[in-house]
C-alpha cells in the first residue's frame, strides 16, 4: 500500500466494520463502513485515499484530502503543540507540520502553504512550510508560448512566485497580472520566457504574435464605444494601459501598431483613433 496516495483498489471482503480492500497482495487495508458505497461488492473496485488514523493504522478513505504526498495545497493552522502544528488535511485526521519543518512560526488560524510528504522514518504523512526545497528548475520540457498550470505561491510588490505543473520554479512580473492573485490560488498560465537559470517567466495571457492579434476585436470595440477614439497610444505608461486592457505594453505597441498599419486607426502623441471611411 503507497500511504499518502490514491490508489485503486478491490474489495476483498466485508465486515460489520466495512470492506476490506486490497491491492492484489496479502496486505488488506479497511475502508471504513460510512465510506462505503451502496452498490460496493466482493471483486468492485475503488478508487481510495490511503492513510494512517491516530493510532498507526493503515486506513483507506474516499474523502479528498487538500493534497496527496508530492502535492502542494494551501491548509489551514488548526493547533500548535510542543511538537508542532496541526493543519487541516480534508480528513478526519490532520495533518502533522514539525517545527523543524517550519522556516517561520505557525500559529493557530493561519492559512499557509505547504508541501506535502511521507516521512520515512515513521512511515507517516506530514507536511513542510519549506515547500520551494521540493521546487525544480526546467530542464527543457517546456517551450515559450506552452500553456501550463500554475499555482501562486507567494506574492511580492514586484512579482508572484509559482508553482508550474506542480514541480517547477516560476514567476509572474507584476506588469502581467490586473485581477488579484492569493496564495493557493489556481491559474492556467502561459511560458514567456525559459531563463538561463532554469526558471520559468510566466504570463496570465497566450503568447506569441497570433495571441496579440487575437485582442484586436477587444481594441476596435472599445474605441467604438468611446465614440471612436481612447485616450491611449505608444507614448502612454505601463499602468494605464495595464488597467485599460490588461496587456503589457509591448503587447499593446506591437498590437496598435498593426492596426495602423492596416489602416484601421491612426496614433497620435496622446490618443489612437479609428479611421473615418
Amino acid at each position: 500500500m503507497r500511504i499518502g496516495e490514491w490508489q485503486d483498489l478491490k474489495v476483498k471482503r466485508e465486515s460489520e466494520f466495512g470492506l476490506y480492500l486490497s491491492d492484489g497482495g496479502e496486505t488488506e487495508v479497511l475502508l471504513p463502513e460510512n465510506q462505503c458505497p451502496d452498490d460496493a461488492l466482493v471483486g468492485h473496485s475503488l478508487k481510495v485515499f490511503i492513510y494512517t488514523d491516530s493510532e498507526d493504522r493503515i486506513i483507506a478513505t474516499r474523502m479528498k484530502p487538500h493534497a496527496a504526498v508530492g502535492e502542494f495545497a494551501v491548509m489551514k493552522v488548526l493547533m500548535v503543540t510542543g511538537q508542532g502544528a496541526f493543519l487541516d488535511w480534508g480528513l478526519m485526521k490532520d495533518l502533522f507540520c514539525p517545527f523543524k519543518q517550519q522556516h517561520f512560526e505557525l500559529r493557530e488560524g493561519d492559512e499557509v502553504l505547504v508541501y506535502v510528504y511521507l516521512d520515512e522514518r515513521s512511515n507517516r504523512v506530514a507536511c513542510t512550510t519549506r515547500w520551494s526545497k521540493h521546487l525544480t528548475s526546467h530542464q527543457g520540457e517546456l517551450e515559450q508560448g506552452d500553456a501550463v498550470k500554475m499555482m501562486i505561491a507567494d506574492i511580492t510588490p514586484d512579482f508572484a512566485s509559482v508553482i508550474v505543473n506542480g514541480k517547477f520554479k516560476g514567476a509572474i512580473f507584476r506588469d502581467e497580472w490586473v485581477d488579484e492573485l492569493r496564495v493557493g490560488q489556481k491559474r492556467k498560465g502561459y511560458v514567456k520566457r525559459v531563463r538561463d537559470d532554469g526558471q520559468l517567466a510566466l504570463s496570465l495571457r497566450p503568447q506569441g504574435y497570433d495571441a496579440v492579434l487575437g485582442e484586436r476585436d477587444r481594441v476596435i470595440k472599445a474605441l467604438e464605444a468611446n465614440g471612436g477614439s481612447l485616450a491611449l497610444s505608444d507614448k502612454s505608461s505601463p499602468d494605464e494601459i495595464l488597467r485599460a486592457f490588461g496587456m503589457s505594453k509591448g503587447a499593446f505597441k506591437k498590437l496598435i501598431g498593426t492596426l495602423y498599419r492596416e489602416g484601421v486607426i491612426v496614433i497620435e502623441d496622446d490618443r489612437i483613433a479609428l479611421v473615418i471611411c
